[in-house]
């Protein structure tokens, strides 16, 4: 989908609106008024929005409200709230630079620690649809800082990058599971009367000790525990040399050409072009809209112009 409302920085490289803005690649049009809204005010507001109320609660509305402007007025800066949640996920993923001392367990544990800290100030932050690949510079900065806490491992980058992806991705569903809330004393109370011994027999005992009677994924112990038995295994696969266990399965010649997931396959590229066609009409509506609401705003000051004018000249009448 194209995206016309930036103007690349001449002889920047063409990226999509919200990525040449993480960047600091885009430019925004200069037309309309009150240009004291930027995108970085709207970033910012959208964060302060999920980390009060939840992802959920993020809409181009809210900021808008949240600012003082219309929503329209937003989208001069961020062409919908896709963009919007690039921006924040970038944002919000800023992390210290970590220390550079010890061996390579040592700093990936240093490092996991700094990205973790990310998730717990901004819990959304582990609800968002992680990218297969990164493009913006924070989110990219959290993968070059686990490649080079491993900068002493003699692996090829492709694997430095698997072990990274591991990582965060362990990292990413233990914050997501740390949303939950500690369990009140008329539920504590409940599940040990109901986890019986005989309904439960390996559970009733941890039950009674008050094992769950908090989010395990709450505690650091936790949390270590389960990043320090990744290190282990890693730490295990390195000794046998680093190689993969076993090839990578692949779709078998038979099952792509079978017909009827040649079928399939034409309608997922079908689907796909009727969204990006779709998206394309999406955006040329947001334009329309945006030079609608451009011209009005363009006659209101004319008129309080001409009104103005018109109560100055009265005035000097009378003096």
């Amino acid at each position: 989908m194209s995206q016309p409302a930036s103007v690349p920085t001449p002889g920047a490289p063409v990226l999509p609106h919200a990525v040449a803005i993480a960047w600091g690649v885009a430019e925004l049009p200069q037309r309309g008024p009150k240009r004291e809204l930027s995108t970085e005010r709207i970033v910012e507001a959208a964060i302060r929005i999920a980390d009060a109320d939840g992802l959920e609660a993020v809409s181009m509305g809210k900021v808008a409200t949240a600012l003082g402007f219309t929503p329209m007025s937003l989208y001069r800066y961020v062409t919908g709230k896709d963009d919007l949640l690039l921006l924040m996920a970038d944002t919000a993923s800023a992390i210290p630079t970590t220390s550079t001392e010890g061996d390579w367990r040592t700093r990936l544990r240093t490092w996991a620690t700094a990205v973790r800290a990310g998730y717990q100030r901004h819990p959304w932050l582990a609800s968002m649809p992680p990218s297969a690949t990164p493009t913006t510079p924070n989110r990219l900065a959290i993968l070059d800082g686990a490649l080079g806490a491993m900068r002493e491992l003699h692996l090829p980058d492709e694997s430095k990058v698997s072990i990274a992806l591991l990582l965060m991705g362990y990292i990413g569903l233990f914050g997501e599971a740390g949303h939950e809330t500690r369990i009140d004393d008329g539920m504590r109370t409940a599940l040990r009367e109901l986890v019986t011994d005989e309904r439960f027999p390996h559970l009733a005992g941890a039950v009674r000790d008050g094992i769950l009677d908090e989010p395990l994924a709450s505690t650091d112990r936790a949390f270590f525990f389960g990043l320090n038995r990744l290190l282990d295994g890693l730490q295990a696969w390195i000794d046998r040399g680093g190689h993969d266990d076993a090839a990578i399965d692949r779709i078998p010649a038979a099952a792509t050409s079978d017909r009827k997931v040649k079928e399939a396959m034409q309608d997922v590229a079908r689907a796909e072009a009727r969204l990006a066609e779709a998206r394309r009409e999406a955006q040329k509506v947001a334009e329309r809209a945006i030079e609608r609401e451009a011209a009005a705003e363009e006659k209101a000051r004319e008129r309080e112009a001409r009104a103005q004018e018109k109560a100055e000249a009265k005035a000097r009448k009378r003096s």
